[in-house]
């Protein structure tokens, strides 16, 4: 369906599988001098796809059949959509797709970087995945209050998929101020027993970091689900194979990949 459209991270990005942190990497990168291209390493005749991370598991299981459907070989990056990604586009970045979230279409569209048809691919809701050998409570309101001010470490990414439920969390519960100090520790921190740290990232991601527990879902109160949309670069010299790709992502060989990351249509 079309309708108008009116996560330090950088070059690391395209370090093999990684899943973004605000203070590193949920998942665990490829080992080094490994990496897999960019768009900025593409070829003559690839399509190039910026892709926000929280799509990443589900896209390349079907990466080979989407570049058969295609014709042409992907060149993908995957990185922060409200960061890196983002930033790269409005700085002079060629592309011809991207995979991003509806408020970073209305920037790049007000930019005049993307065509103004913007295409749903897939949703996810935003997931708590838990660090250490204690399990708060997390079924209401108060028992997440509790929970965050008592983790020794809270993560998500200040610029990712998972952004406006951490926001919503933080203010309604109104603890911003409050766990300042446990969102800035550093990445890896030693856990002693009773002690946990909190993760709040798309479930996708949650599901893809064995580092974690998944607990599910953040409760419907303080939820805020990720939309991830196709957009088209104004300025790609292959608009067939832009829409070709974006079709086949919103076709059927995706689906059982989007269920087994906890996304939905």
């Amino acid at each position: 369906m079309k309708r108008n459209a009116m996560d330090v991270i950088g070059t690391a990005i395209r370090l093999g599988p990684v899943f973004l942190l605000a203070h590193g990497t949920l998942g665990n990168a490829q080992a080094p001098g490994s990496r897999t291209p960019g768009v900025a390493d593409a070829k003559p005749g690839d399509i190039r796809v910026m892709v926000t991370a929280a799509i990443r598991t589900p896209l390349e299981a079907v990466r080979a059949k989407a570049e058969q459907a295609v014709g042409h070989r992907l060149a993908i990056e995957y990185g922060s959509a409200r960061g890196n990604l983002k930033e790269e586009i409005l700085k002079g970045q060629m592309f011809d797709v991207a995979l991003l979230l509806p408020d970073v279409n209305e920037e790049l569209a007000k930019a005049g970087r993307i065509r103004p048809e913007v295409s749903h691919i897939a949703r996810v809701d935003v997931a708590i995945g838990l660090r250490g050998d204690s399990t708060p409570d997390l079924s209401t309101p108060g028992a997440v209050k509790k929970a965050m001010l008592g983790a020794k470490a809270l993560r998500w990414s200040d610029t990712g998929a998972a952004l406006l439920t951490v926001n919503k969390i933080l203010d309604t519960l109104g603890i911003r101020e409050a766990i300042q100090a446990q969102h800035a520790m550093p990445r890896d921190v030693a856990l002693g027993p009773g002690e946990y740290e909190i993760n709040i990232y798309p479930l996708s991601e949650i599901l893809a970091n064995k580092n974690v527990r998944n607990t599910g879902p953040v409760i419907k109160d303080l939820q805020v689900p990720s939309t991830i949309t196709a957009v088209i670069s104004k300025n790609t010299p292959d608009i067939a194979s832009a829409e070709t790709l974006i079709k086949f992502l919103q076709g059927p060989t995706m689906d059982p990949f989007l269920t087994e990351s906890g996304m939905k249509r």
